[in-house]
């Protein structure tokens, strides 16, 4: 097989980059109380979730979660890679991503906007008071709690990412629904 030397050395940095976050993540992030506050958070945006739920939609609407968490996750980590965001302090250190973001916060908050909105104008309105919410209420908190930090990123261009995730996914479950009962 053929060397390619730069592969290897940014293997190496990769790798080396990576036991360092784990070693930071081990030294100061678990047990802080910022990690404590995320694995609340966490836990309490299901337990309220399930408590509300609509059982009879339950696979429609866990269907549309997951898209969230699979499309946020995505584009989380790219602005990671990109340098556009970082964040110190996550529940595990495995993922360059904010797990309890985008595995929890995102799509429980999409969800029940999903569930209680089902015709699109005020789906659109709730998303857009979200999408503000989000962007000027909650990353502003996070990084004042020292969890989010912003490298080459301002909070008004998270305002169409949140806003066009929750329009996009729901046109593609209104098309898979569509679909579904046409066969």
């Amino acid at each position: 097989m053929k060397r390619i030397p730069m592969f290897e050395e940014m293997y190496d940095l990769q790798s080396a980059a990576d036991a360092t976050g784990r070693e930071f993540w081990f030294n100061n992030v678990v047990f802080s109380y910022q990690w404590w506050l995320l694995v609340v958070v966490t836990i309490i945006s299901y337990m309220v979730w399930w408590k509300i739920v609509d059982r009879r939609r339950l696979f429609e609407i866990i269907t549309y979660g997951l898209l969230v968490t699979l499309l946020s996750g995505l584009l989380d980590a790219i602005g990671v890679e990109m340098d556009a965001w970082d964040y110190k302090y996550d529940l595990i250190p495995l993922l360059d991503v904010f797990i309890v973001y985008d595995i929890a916060v995102l799509p429980v908050s999409y969800m029940v906007i999903y569930q209680y909105f089902p015709k699109w104008q005020p789906f659109i309105i709730a998303h857009i008071i979200l999408a503000l919410v989000f962007a000027f209420g909650a990353e502003p908190l996070l990084m004042r709690l020292d969890i989010y930090q912003m490298m080459q990123w301002k909070h008004i261009y998270s305002v169409p990412g949140y806003f066009f995730l929750a329009i996009f996914l729901r046109w593609v479950m209104g098309r898979l629904i569509k679909k579904n009962q046409s066969l």
